[in-house]
């Protein structure tokens, strides 16, 4: 029995605006460069990746409403971005229109003809390179850091009042002191560089000691250098003492996740943020008994904020850095960066506008990073066997690459390479 073609015909639209087709061709092909040799008989054919798939279609309108059918096509077609061109025979394809043309004549009434071009739609963004993009995550990290030092500022309570009592100070120092210890933590239970190490230790000893003072410094002050110690000192002009101290410590995290392995970083600046001790202690409605005891709980509140915000920084740049074996590794670290930020801008106060806008630029361009690099990940197969086989034997079945045996057996933590489990992962490519 023949098949019965114009029931299964498609109709025709594009971005939802209906018409009629008289013919619709698709072109395509490969990009080849032909490179040829004196004296060489046989060319050199360099493939380039496929050729930009176009569209052309005459189509038309015939209809006592043919005009304002026209008038919607029309508008499709010059509209801004992609939409789903349905063909007859082919059905729907994502494409952009590039051109179209309208013709309508008087001896054909409630006729209007129209010629579309269109192209399918390609990739998101233009082609930026991988160190490009990492670059952008280090630039945005720069501005967030100066972005939470002032934010610091502005939000601690101990600097804005002029007579704040003693165990309000006290209890903004402490909060501090904390944060300086959990930076600590993360130095000594971490491979850091030794130089890095040393020089991140004199760094923390010496804000140690310089916490309180800078904490109620409400007046400008600069690092003196007195007896090869850095001193605050009041001076007109300067940042402001708990500026000073946020920055310091915000630096400090930076550079000892410089100094880190960025596999090590990544894990120590993750396990900060995932930390539910570190969470944010903004409870809505939360009545205080004293305007003091707000103050100590707002207090609390910023220095608790200054270590994630420090440690997000820290981990945006430590992911820049790190080298991802699979696209799931890519993918995971991407949904833990969206999460970590969602909850840090989650509780951001909406006069926090410059750092909210500077921690946007940091999460959207480490997330930009990652979808770069995961283009170029392979993704995880599993493999499944009736019997268990060598190492090399499956690095053969499946890169021809027996020097890849090792990769099987790390990724899957094998106690002996001769013995592969029946079940394991392994990448694709």
């Amino acid at each position: 029995m023949a098949r019965d073609w114009l029931n299964d015909l498609w109709k025709a639209s594009y971005k939802g605006a209906s018409f009629w087709t008289e013919r619709d061709q698709e072109s395509g092909g490969r990009r080849i460069v032909k490179h040829q040799f004196p004296m060489r008989d046989d060319p050199f054919l360099e493939d380039l990746g496929e050729d930009l798939r176009e569209f052309d279609l005459t189509a038309y309108l015939a209809s006592d409403r043919a005009d304002g059918e026209a008038s919607a096509l029309a508008a499709a077609c010059a509209s801004r971005g992609a939409g789903i061109l349905v063909m007859p025979v082919q059905g729907p394809v994502l494409v952009r229109c590039v051109s179209f043309s309208r013709d309508s004549s008087k001896d054909r009434a409630g006729y209007i003809g129209f010629s579309l071009k269109c192209c399918r739609e390609g990739a998101s963004s233009a082609l930026v390179s991988v160190a490009m993009s990492a670059n952008l995550v280090f630039v945005a990290a720069d501005l967030a850091a100066a972005a939470i030092a002032s934010s610091f500022a502005v939000g601690l309570t101990a600097l804005r009042e002029a007579y704040a009592p003693d165990f309000v100070v006290s209890s903004a120092a402490s909060g501090v002191h904390d944060v300086i210890s959990t930076v600590e933590a993360i130095r000594v239970s971490n491979s850091v560089g030794s130089v890095a190490s040393a020089t991140q230790r004199n760094e923390i000893e010496h804000l140690f000691s310089q916490a309180p003072d800078l904490v109620v410094a409400a007046g400008p002050v600069e690092a003196v250098t007195v007896d090869g110690r850095s001193i605050p000192v009041a001076k007109a002009g300067a940042a402001t003492g708990s500026e000073v101290l946020a920055g310091r410590v915000v630096a400090i995290t930076r550079a000892l996740g410089d100094a880190m392995p960025p596999d090590s970083a990544v894990r120590a600046f993750d396990g900060v943020l995932s930390d539910s001790s570190f969470a944010s202690m903004v409870v809505a409605g939360q009545v205080y008994a004293t305007p003091n005891r707000k103050a100590m709980a707002d207090n609390s509140e910023q220095v608790v904020r200054l270590l994630r915000l420090a440690a997000v920084t820290a981990y945006c740049e430590a992911i820049a850095r790190v080298k991802l074996a699979d696209r799931p590794a890519g993918v995971t670290l991407r949904a833990n960066v969206a999460e970590y930020f969602e909850a840090e801008t989650d509780y951001l106060p909406a006069s926090e506008i410059e750092l909210s806008h500077r921690l946007g630029e940091l999460r959207d361009t480490t997330v930009a990073y990652l979808s770069r690099v995961i283009l170029d990940l392979a993704p995880v197969i599993r493999i499944e066997a009736n019997q268990s086989m060598p190492s090399l034997f499956w690095a053969w079945r499946i890169y021809q690459n027996p020097q890849r045996s090792g990769e099987l057996v790390a990724r899957n933590r094998v106690v002996h390479p001769s013995f592969m489990p029946t079940a394991f992962e392994a990448l694709e490519k």
